[in-house]
């Protein structure tokens, strides 16, 4: 590697140079605000003689040996794509402004394009191809074909219009000639472009994940080789997902290949790792990651495919967490190794689980785990067909206890018609559902509102027709599912009396769901659990719960995980294993599961673990449960730097431990995870 200060000026003047852009770098995104610092900066060195230079940062490069000859050296920029592009748009600005003929050539000339070269490789600039196709025509002067909306062509403008408002232009390129750049040119044989690239972007403005996962796997190819694999690969994989939806979809990819969930701000860390974990090929990956783009697409946008409705019912649902696991019955159905009806039943499955958990105020946290390892646990079941998978399924999910239960028919009900449905994620969702439930023809969602049939304010008319028991009447019920419905007429209807209420919907209202309201008599504690009891009836068929089939697990060992956040009995229970910061750990005792705890967290931060020698939340009624001293406890056992942790306690007070260490770590929910035998 090499590095040092140089003019820009220098830089740019270099005869039959080239300077790309390459393919996995991000679009030229430099806006107004930076622009003008630019020119600030250029105007404050023309003027002030005082000025000798001015630094604007550092270009890294390496050169491109696919095109190295004494006719052309090619520098493919690794960093520095956006200083170069403004400042190059600068010079054309320039060029285009003053009428000095001399200096236009020699800004022409020297800086802008390579005179003796042919046309391919005349431009000096060669950024990405959707910005080359602008800037090529701006350095054609063909600005009546030009996308006005590029920000090549944003950025040309704003600085023609301020030189332009310059009386002494020519001083303006003497502020030029003093801009210095440190330029650091790298050996692709002897250094890492990747490792570099990451370190000087550490301290910058952040790169997305995306693109870091985009450099990662082009940035070590040749100049023609990036190009082919951007082209072959991951320009389709930008068409069907977009950039901002990339992470997402290799977390989901990560999650699917590795049974656990990649932390959010992590994913790149955790893909590199898989990378060279699996000593992956770069074209055979991203040729997996193209072909699961293309059904991860269904995801975010369901059109015409035949599970598309099914689909949409659980991107509505909001819990991506399932993404990783469709990833792999989406593909599954599209290589024919599960058919239509196993499909959609798999997905009426996934849907009953998701919305009975939710009313049943379960866990939301839970489902990262389970999705994560669903298909691998299907794996595990000697007798498991992909032909039969929504039997598989279904059994595996009911079979869940703890945290991942499938709530029955007893548990559902109890909170479907008792529970605030009002105030609960997802509300709309449900009605709208229970709405188009036997509908030939579905109701639209979008022009819905929720209607509260006794409303949120009682009227003088309400009381009244409540009776002297009305504000029990109405905190125990507004908010029921009993009393709620869907409505176009919100506003119409407000804190209207009960017979106007009806009157209006009878009128104008076609939907379901009214129909109870409309032919009731009255509105009442009574009329509402009425109301409620027969919705469930219509919930209890449209998220089913079938436990027929159970027998087809009989190969499996039944058992049921817990997060840190659980509050659980666990006397009497036998632990199997747990997960801690993504590591799994066989255990056979509670005693076992503190010990490894602290272990590993030891290993992450020793100084946390230290501190909790001193720290009084772990003093015991009779001896410390974490100490320096082991003559103070009865069954001790060490850890590191002479720190012992006491293990002579009950189940329920390790766990009550484990729980508070992992509070003082910042764990939380499913950070620490712990199974134990059913």
């Amino acid at each position: 590697m090499e590095a040092r200060q140089i003019s820009i000026e220098e830089f740019l003047s270099s005869s039959k140079t080239r300077f790309i852009i390459p393919v996995y770098q991000r679009n030229y995104d430099w806006k107004e605000k930076n622009c003008l610092q630019l020119f600030n900066d250029i105007r404050s060195a023309s003027i002030d003689e005082r000025i000798k230079s001015h630094f604007m940062g550092s270009v890294v490069y390496v050169s491109n040996s696919d095109t190295d000859s004494i006719d052309l050296k090619e520098y493919v920029i690794i960093d520095g794509q956006q200083r170069l592009t403004t400042v190059t748009l600068f010079l054309k600005a320039l060029h285009d402004s003053i009428e000095d003929v001399d200096l236009q050539e020699e800004i022409l000339e020297s800086y802008l394009i390579n005179k003796r070269l042919d046309e391919k490789n005349k431009i000096k600039l060669k950024p990405i191809k959707k910005d080359d196709e602008s800037f090529v025509k701006l350095l054609n002067s063909d600005l009546d074909n030009i996308d006005k909306d590029s920000n090549i062509y944003k950025n040309y403008i704003f600085f023609k219009e301020k030189i332009l408002a310059v009386d002494d232009k020519k001083r303006l390129f003497r502020g030029f000639k003093k801009l210095f750049i440190v330029h650091i040119a790298l050996n692709r044989r002897d250094d890492n472009p990747q490792l570099i690239f990451e370190s000087i972007n550490s301290t910058g403005v952040s790169l997305s994940q995306s693109d870091l996962i985009r450099n990662f796997l082009l940035m070590d190819k040749e100049a023609s080789e990036q190009t082919r694999l951007f082209e072959t690969y991951w320009f389709k994989i930008e068409e069907h997902l977009t950039s901002e939806n990339i992470s997402d979809f290799t977390r989901d990819y990560l999650t699917m290949k590795q049974n656990k969930i990649p932390n959010k701000g992590e994913v790149y860390e955790a893909f590199k790792k898989f990378v060279f974990d699996e000593k992956l090929d770069a074209e055979e990956l991203l040729s997996e990651l193209y072909h699961y783009s293309k059904i991860y697409r269904t995801f975010l946008n369901p059109k015409d495919e035949i599970y598309s409705l099914k689909l949409q019912n659980l991107k509505m649902l909001k819990v991506g967490v399932v993404y990783p696991f469709l990833l792999i019955l989406i593909d599954l159905y599209n290589k024919e190794e599960i058919d239509k009806e196993n499909l959609l039943k798999s997905l009426d499955i996934l849907e009953s689980y998701i919305v009975r958990r939710a009313i049943c105020n379960q866990a939301t946290n839970a489902l990262n785990k389970v999705f994560a390892s669903l298909y691998s646990e299907l794996l595990e079941i000697k007798e498991f067909k992909n032909s039969q998978i929504s039997k598989y399924i279904n059994a595996l999910l009911i079979s869940k206890k703890g945290s991942a239960i499938f709530p029955n028919n007893e548990m559902f009900k109890s909170d479907f018609i008792s529970r605030d449905m009002y105030n609960i994620k997802n509300k709309l969702f449900f009605l709208w559902k229970l709405e188009n439930k036997d509908n030939n023809e579905k109701v639209d969602i979008s022009n819905l509102s929720i209607e509260h049939y006794m409303p949120q304010t009682l009227t003088h008319a309400w009381k009244v027709h409540l009776g002297n028991n009305f504000q029990n009447i109405h905190d125990l019920y507004v908010h029921n599912i009993g009393n709620l419905s869907l409505t176009a007429d919100n506003s119409e209807l407000g804190n209207k009396t009960f017979e106007d209420k009806k009157s209006i919907l009878k009128e104008q209202s076609k939907l379901k769901l009214n129909r109870f309201f409309i032919n009731s008599n009255s509105w009442n504690e009574e009329k509402i659990k009425q109301r409620a009891d027969l919705l469930f009836e219509e919930a209890k068929e449209l998220w089913n719960y079938e436990n027929n089939d159970m027998d087809i697990l009989k190969s499996i060992d039944e058992k049921e995980f817990y997060t840190i956040d659980d509050d659980f009995d666990i006397t009497g229970k036998k632990p199997i294993s747990f997960e801690v910061g993504g590591q799994k750990f066989s255990v056979k005792s509670w005693k076992e599961i503190l010990i490894k705890t602290l272990e590993y967290l030891s290993d992450i931060d020793l100084s946390i673990v230290k501190s909790f020698t001193q720290d009084n939340d772990f003093q015991g009624r009779e001896r410390r449960i974490i100490s320096t001293n082991k003559d103070d406890m009865r069954n001790p056992a060490k850890l590191k730097d002479g720190i012992f942790v006491e293990t002579n306690l009950s189940a329920n007070s390790i766990l009550a431990n484990i729980k508070l260490i992992c509070e003082k770590f910042s764990l939380e929910n499913d950070d620490f995870i712990y199974y134990v035998k059913s």
